[in-house]
Formats: structure tokens, sequence, C-alpha cells
């Protein structure tokens, strides 16, 4: 253990003398502070404010997603030929506009624009990803995928049952609105950050290289993503399951708890910082034990546990037991993340470390763009279906996901390898 520890003291300090990590960090953490007033509740605004149902609202997330799909692979392949540091401060700029339209939506109608525009700026996501792996030291990726969590997971501990408290003080209407209001000025200020301190990590002459081949984009692309081990297409493949599920249920989760099993927001959102307070520590461990022994092992452990956090809300009544049931579920995020409490689909420090030693850094921006991109066309109907069920049997959505998530299970046991150290790509730094 004082050896564990040891390293987790040394990935801190590695990680952050970069300024890369401290740049994207710090903004990072900025967006989670003001981000967290008003997104958790934004599907229990739509149809408690603007009187939206159930189906409207999978079909607004279903738009959310489509835009986002559209983006991510023109972004990844951006990111591989004009650089990430570019990419990532148009895509944030972006992120300055959507929050207005949300404002001012008195119908779904307006809210549209809005959630376009915010999925556009997914557009930096594959740069986001790649200018991260690249600014880490090679030989600890997964200690230092662990620091980056555990720093920008910290405001995730206190956010969730703080803006649940704000809003049932303020009112759901009125808390919302100034959580968009606080989040536009927070991402004014994150792009200006982004812009003046980032440094570039795509080496030029690979993106020159690159410009210069005769092949198309398109063509490219394919090719690249047949190259790569099996390994990243069982990865495709998980991401593909379970982001349909969360699709399916994660806009759903916190009008369940109100709705169905009465809680208060503040009620639901210390729920949430508890499952928070548990995982962002465990990021810096699992990120050191990932180096040590097995990407597999963490991912499996924590997808394992994956479909008990929508079940849980229907195994338990008592609200001391969903306190105990939301603890099991921090463990799980903290361990191997992939939730979207923690990054995304494909979010985790063993599950990003896992990426960075089997693809190289000038395809790395290309195969997350396209990993995305699939992942998001093949789980479009998620949020209709999602809206859909709740809107007959809310238990049944949050049953139908959690089944549909353990499918992944299998595949994580026969498909996943963690590769030999001899065959992990070498860096990228500037």
């Amino acid at each position: 253990m004082p050896s564990i520890l040891s390293d987790v003291t040394t990935s801190l300090k590695e990680v952050f003398s970069n300024r890369n990590i401290v740049a994207i960090s710090s903004t990072n953490m900025l967006y989670t502070i003001f981000n967290g007033f008003w997104e958790l509740w934004w599907g229990l605004y739509l149809i408690e404010v603007l009187n939206v149902s159930p189906i409207i609202v999978g079909f607004l997330a279903t738009i959310q997603n489509t835009s986002r799909i559209l983006f991510q692979l023109p972004g990844g392949m951006l990111a591989d030929r004009i650089g990430r540091k570019r990419v990532i401060v148009y895509g944030t700029a972006l992120r300055v506009i959507s929050p207005i339209f949300l404002y001012f939506a008195e119908s779904w109608y307006w809210v549209v624009p809005g959630i376009i525009i915010n999925a556009c700026a997914s557009i930096y996501m594959p740069a986001f990803n790649a200018i991260i792996a690249e600014s880490l030291p090679q030989d600890k990726k997964g200690a230092g995928f662990g620091a980056y969590r555990f720093m920008t997971g910290i405001p995730s501990i206190f956010m969730p049952v703080i803006s649940g408290y704000y809003l049932d003080i303020m009112g759901l209407e009125r808390g919302v609105k100034m959580g968009l209001l606080m989040f536009i000025v927070a991402a004014s200020i994150a792009t200006i950050i982004r812009h003046i301190y980032l440094t570039e990590t795509l080496d030029n002459e690979i993106a020159k290289e690159e410009e210069n081949t005769g092949e198309t984009e398109h063509v490219g692309l394919i090719e690249t993503f047949k190259q790569q081990p099996r390994t990243v297409w069982a990865m495709l493949a998980i991401t593909i399951i379970t982001g349909f599920a969360m699709r399916m249920t994660w806009t759903f989760l916190s009008l369940y708890a109100v709705q169905v099993v009465e809680l208060t927001m503040a009620q639901y959102g210390l729920l949430q910082s508890i499952a928070m307070m548990i995982s962002v520590p465990l990021y810096l461990v699992s990120g050191v034990v990932a180096d040590r022994t097995s990407r597999k092992n963490l991912i499996l452990m924590a997808r394992g546990l994956g479909p008990f956090d929508s079940l849980s809300l229907i195994l338990f009544s008592d609200y001391r037991q969903l306190i105990g049931a939301y603890s099991v579920i921090g463990v799980a995020q903290g361990i191997g993340g992939g939730r979207l409490r923690t990054g995304g689909f494909m979010g985790g420090p063993a599950w990003n470390s896992l990426i960075t030693d089997l693809v190289p850094a000038k395809d790395r921006g290309k195969v997350l763009g396209l990993m995305g991109t699939v992942s998001g066309l093949l789980g479009l109907p998620g949020s209709i279906i999602g809206g859909y069920l709740y809107e007959k049997n809310p238990s049944l959505l949050l049953i139908s996901g959690s089944i549909l998530e353990a499918l992944a299970i299998p595949i994580i046991i026969f498909f996943l390898k963690d590769p030999k150290r001899d065959k992990v790509p070498p860096p990228n730094l500037p």
C-alpha cells in the first residue's frame, strides 16, 4: 500500500506539472460546478416547467444525440489534421451560445436550436481525449488519467446535493434559469483560458504527411479502423450497448426518483454526491492499479456493477438503503468509469488508458471520433424508446435499460485483452 500511495502522489505531481492538463482540468472543474446547477434537472424542467411529455423529452434527447453524432467524426478528423488545440477552442466557444437559447425557451420548439448548438460543441471531444492522452507520462497512463479524473471530479462530489438543495429553495424554473446564466459566464472564461494556455500536441510532420497522401479521408478512416486490434472492436461494441442503454434511461432517472420514488431534489442530489464522494478518490488508486495489473479486470468490475445504477431505484424504497446502493455505484464508477457521471460511455482511467495503449497517437482522433459516431448512430432510438417506456411504465424502462447494459459483460470477458507492454504505441509529444 505505501508504494501505491507513493505512485499516487508522484502521479499527481507529474500530471499537474503539465500546462495542458492544468488548463483542461481547471476549465473542466469550472464547467462541472456551473453545469451542476441545471443539467441534472433538465428533464424535470422540461416536464414540469415547459409542460413537455416524456416522449417529447426523449425526442429532444434524440435530436441532441443526432447533432452530436454528426460532429464526432469530423471532429476527430480535424483533430488529426489541424491540431487538437484549435478544435478544442472552437468547440468550447459553442458552449457559450447554446444556454442562451435554453434560457429564453418558452416551449420545446425553442429548446431545439439550443440543444443542437450544444451538441455541435462535441466536435472537440476526440481532440479533447487525444490532447489529454498525449500530455500524460507515457509509462503512467492509467495513473495519469486517474489523477486527472480525480481533480476534475471533485466538484461532482458536492454539486448534486448543492444543486438539489438550491432548487428546492429557489424553485425549479428560477433555479435552472439562473444556472444557465452562470454557465454562460463559465463557458466564456473556459474558452479564453484554453485559447491562451493550451499547447498543441499533434506532431506537425505527421499532420503534413497525412494531408499530402493521395487517399481520401474517408478511405483512410476505414482503413485505419480496420488495422486496429480486436480489442478496439470489442470496445466499440461495448460502447454501442452501454450507450444505447444509458440513452434510454439517463434522462429519466431524476424524473423517476422525484415522481415515482418521491424523493426531494436535495435527497436525489445527495445520492449523486455520495456516489461521487466514493468514486473520485478511487480514480487515483484505480489508475495506479491499472498500470500495475490489468485494465480489462477493472473495466469488467465497473461495467459488471453498472446495471445496478438504474435497478437501485426500483429495488430499494428506504432512503438508507438507497444510500448504501449508491455507495456501491460509486465504487463501480471509481474503479473503471464509463458511466455518464464519469466522462461518458468511454470514460474512466482504465478505459482511457487501454485506448491509449492500443491506438497510435496519429490515429487516435479518428478512431475516437469513429467510435463516438457509430455508437451514437446506433443508439439514436434509445431516448425515444426511453420516453415511450417511461410514459407507459417507468419501472419497465429502468429494468430494460439494466438488462441491456448487462449484455456488455460477456464481450468484456471474452474479447477484451490487455496489450503486451512491448506493443504499446510510442508517445507523440510536442
